[in-house]
């Protein structure tokens, strides 16, 4: 029996040597893809200030600023655009809006006023490409652009508070 129990203690060994003997392997090479998508946010914060028709500014603008912030990723090229607003005048274009504040109500009063995007308040911020300002950052992080504004001296109005609605649009 001792003479049995070796044999197939053998028999058993060299069946496992020779199994590792016939032992094959494949391998395949993986592919792994992230692709970064081109995407920006955009914030603004509108201006808020008082317009004196009778003393100050009677002959003096009331200057103000406003800004506009994009976020975008790396490699974007953003183009902020500013729309003419609720309240444009009659003839306002996308590249010469000619913005106005409402009083609201059922016979509303206006007051014009601009945006630029320099500060000596020469380059008009229309609604078009070539009237977006040119440096505009893709970094990833948020970039802050300033909006001059203007309300030209020597409107009358009634006193009340006036509002207008500017979409500000990034397209990257």
């Amino acid at each position: 029996m001792k003479n049995t129990t070796q044999g197939l203690i053998l028999l058993a060994a060299s069946a496992c040597s020779a199994a590792s003997a016939f032992a094959a392997t494949a391998t395949a090479t993986m592919t792994n893809t992230v692709t970064v998508a081109s995407n920006c946010s955009i914030a603004t914060v509108g201006f808020t200030t008082t317009y004196d028709p009778i003393v100050t500014n009677a002959t003096t603008n009331q200057d103000v600023t406003a800004s506009v912030t994009t976020t975008c990723t790396p490699g974007a090229a953003p183009v902020i655009t500013l729309g003419q607003g609720a309240n444009a005048n009659t003839g306002s274009t996308d590249a010469a809006p000619l913005r106005r504040v409402s009083s609201g109500g059922g016979t509303p009063t206006y007051l014009n006023y601009s945006l630029f995007s320099d500060s000596g308040r020469t380059t008009t911020w229309g609604n078009t490409a070539a009237t977006a300002p040119a440096a505009v950052s893709a970094t990833g992080t948020a970039t802050p652009l300033t909006i001059y504004a203007r309300v030209p001296s020597g409107q009358t109005g009634v006193a009340t508070t006036y509002t207008d609605t500017v979409v500000a649009t990034v397209t990257f």
